[in-house]
């Protein structure tokens, strides 16, 4: 069964309130985030090239300053990336099923199914095709 071709207006939907609290409700941890990332990875890479005897120094048994620091960017690309996961779970994608629900209404809606009588099975409006 095919549900029926909708037309968006994607013009409508870019000037919603509901797309524009998305995007600005992302915009609000992608950007700080990003910033941050950055400015930690230039942070390394400016103290590698102007502090290569402090990233020399020794934490444990051949293990550098330098070592610690440049693992620490994996961590913070894992981190960033579950806070991501988690804020979208619970903000991003109930906002964007809610920018799709005004765009294209529900789509079971168009198609009513005839109710169950006797265990029968339901029948398709459209026909079997």
């Amino acid at each position: 069964m095919s549900t029926p071709e909708r037309r968006v207006d994607w013009d409508a939907v870019e000037q919603s309130p509901e797309f524009k609290e998305l995007v600005a409700a992302r915009r609000r941890f992608v950007l700080p985030a990003t910033i941050f990332f950055l400015s930690w990875y230039i942070g390394f890479i400016l103290l590698t090239g102007y502090a290569p005897d402090f990233m020399a120094e020794s934490v444990y048994q051949g293990l550098t300053v330098g070592y610690c620091l440049a693992l620490t960017q994996f961590v913070m690309v894992f981190a960033l990336g579950y806070m991501y996961l988690r804020r979208a779970d619970k903000v991003y994608d109930p906002l964007a099923a809610k920018v799709v629900r005004n765009a294209v209404g529900d789509p079971y809606a168009a198609a009513p199914r005839a109710p169950l009588t006797d265990g029968a099975a339901p029948t398709d409006p459209e026909g079997s095709r």
